[in-house]
């Protein structure tokens, strides 16, 4: 039969009893790898005799040839190209391994513990899927309706489901390019979009009105002259006066500085998480300072965002008082948690009618620049640090009846009388 014979390795094609056999040999180990192929085709079998000889050339090239990783690799081979009966989770681990020990090239940081659960949970389901609907797990047989189909079997709202969907497709893109499997193309053309619905937010990702703005600003005048009166604990006889007089004293404190704290974000578009664990960087021309600084939760360069104090914004102010210099950011030390709960004890102090989430200042530095001021999205999508003007959008959270408002204002403005 056909034989193919280029060195190092040495790769015959040979029928014995109508059955077709690998065997494989090489100089640096003893004896010879036998492979069963079956009864098929002689030119496909030709074939992929050549085509492992090239392959086992390429892999075991200037290295120790080792017979039982020679071995091992004939077997993926074989279960690839011919058998077709290797499981795409066979490589999952390797998958999930790579992933933990790489690096965000902005952050260098490693990806963190939910998003790789992110990506198990994906996994997880997809083999749910396959097994369900009865699917051959083998690279080849993972095509665009199989991925589609998959996007309708993840439970959960629409955007969940994108992500699942987006982080299979990179398991399925690693076996395609880093591993060199026979993967069906067409899985690249699967494709979701996450959707935003700006009309709808929820109640704790919607931007501040200015009178809401406004209210803290007059709230923490009242709270640094006395005007407002926080309620002390109540007595206990278990700890001294001077005691409970320290806690209340710090307590006062806490308030004050989440409320600044805030405001701070409301003024430079941060998230907690920025306050937390990124740092700003300062830069100065004649009558203006800006900042700028990396995103805590992907790196992303959020810069050029003016330190000013204007109409809900007090960055100026409150960088003097602080004294935050370049290099640091507002000093918090408490946890989100607290952070929060002081933030629904303001929101009732300054009579506010709705609970103050520390997700809202960011939206309200990014629907008052839009809105009120008109700044151009492309000038904000750089102060937001986003990569695309849809993430942007996505800031632009206001209630229903400030968009009626704005529609309203917009038609007065322009209709012509």
């Amino acid at each position: 039969m056909g034989q193919i014979f280029i060195k190092p390795f040495e790769v015959k094609l040979q029928k014995e009893n109508e059955q077709f056999r690998l065997h494989v040999t090489h100089p640096k180990f003893k004896g010879r790898i036998r492979k069963r192929l079956g009864d098929r085709d002689v030119q496909d079998l030709e074939s992929i005799a050549f085509n492992l000889k090239y392959d086992l050339g390429k892999q075991f090239n200037g290295s120790e040839v080792n017979k039982t990783e020679v071995e091992a690799f004939i077997d993926n081979f074989v279960a690839m190209n011919v058998k077709c009966t290797a499981s795409i989770f066979d490589y999952k681990e390797e998958f999930l391994k790579k992933l933990s020990d790489k690096l965000n090239k902005k952050t260098k940081l490693h990806l963190s513990k939910s998003t790789l659960s992110g990506y198990r949970t994906s996994l997880k389901y997809f083999e749910e899927y396959i097994i369900k609907k009865r699917i051959p797990a083998h690279p080849s047989q993972i095509t665009e309706s199989v991925l589609n189909g998959f996007y309708t079997y993840i439970p959960g709202s629409h955007n969940y489901k994108v992500k699942l969907h987006t982080k299979l497709k990179g398991f399925i893109k690693y076996l395609d390019e880093a591993r060199r499997l026979p993967v069906d193309p067409s899985y690249k053309l699967s494709s979701f979009t996450e959707e935003y619905d700006n009309q709808c937010p929820e109640d704790d990702d919607i931007a501040l009105p200015v009178d809401a703005v406004l209210k803290l600003f007059e709230l923490r005048k009242k709270l640094q002259t006395g005007e407002v009166q926080i309620q002390k604990f109540a007595k206990s006889d278990k700890i001294s006066v001077g005691l409970q007089d320290h806690l209340f004293n710090m307590k006062k404190e806490n308030l004050i500085k989440c409320l600044d704290c805030f405001l701070f974000m409301v003024s430079t578009g941060q998230y907690f998480a920025d306050i937390r664990k990124s740092i700003l960087y300062f830069s100065y021309t004649d009558n203006l300072a800006y900042v700028k600084y990396r995103r805590a939760k992907n790196g992303s360069l959020c810069k050029s965002i003016p330190i000013n104090n204007g109409e809900i914004f007090m960055g100026e102010e409150i960088v003097k008082q602080y004294r935050i210099k370049n290099g640091s950011n507002f000093p918090l030390k408490l946890s989100l948690t607290h952070f929060d709960k002081h933030l629904e004890r303001i929101s009732s102090l300054a009579g506010i009618g709705f609970k103050i989430t520390n997700k809202m200042a960011r939206k309200t530095f990014a629907s008052y620049l839009y809105f009120n001021i008109k700044l151009p999205i492309q000038y904000l999508q750089i102060l937001l640090g986003h990569k695309d003007v849809k993430d942007t959008a996505h800031y632009l959270r206001v209630s229903d009846d400030d968009i009626a408002n704005e529609v309203m204002r917009w038609i007065s403005n322009n209709t012509s009388h």
